[in-house]
C-alpha cells in the first residue's frame, strides 16, 4: 500500500523561502491543479521534516478519504 502512495509522488523541482517566509509554488503544479491567487490552503507538518498544503476546498474530502483508509486498517489489524 504504500509503495503506491510512493510511486504517485511526482517532482516539481525546489522552490525557496524568501525574506518574507513567502514560497513560490512552481508553476507547472499551479497549472495542473488550478491554483489561483487568493487560493486558501492548510498547512500541516509532520516530525518537523514534511510540509503539506492542502487546498482549503479539498479538506473535506481528503479528511473522508483519509478515515476511510484508517478504517480499513483498523480492520486489517484485527
Amino acid at each position: 500500500m504504500a509503495q503506491k502512495n510512493v510511486s504517485s509522488l511526482k517532482n516539481y523541482g525546489s522552490t525557496t523561502v524568501g525574506e518574507r517566509g513567502q514560497v513560490v509554488i512552481p508553476k507547472e503544479i499551479r497549472k495542473e491543479m488550478k491554483i489561483r491567487a487568493g487560493d486558501k490552503f492548510f498547512v500541516f507538518s509532520r516530525l518537523n521534516k514534511v510540509i503539506v498544503f492542502l487546498k482549503a476546498e479539498n479538506f473535506d474530502t481528503i479528511i473522508s478519504e483519509m478515515t476511510k483508509t484508517l478504517e480499513n486498517l483498523k480492520r486489517v489489524k484485527k
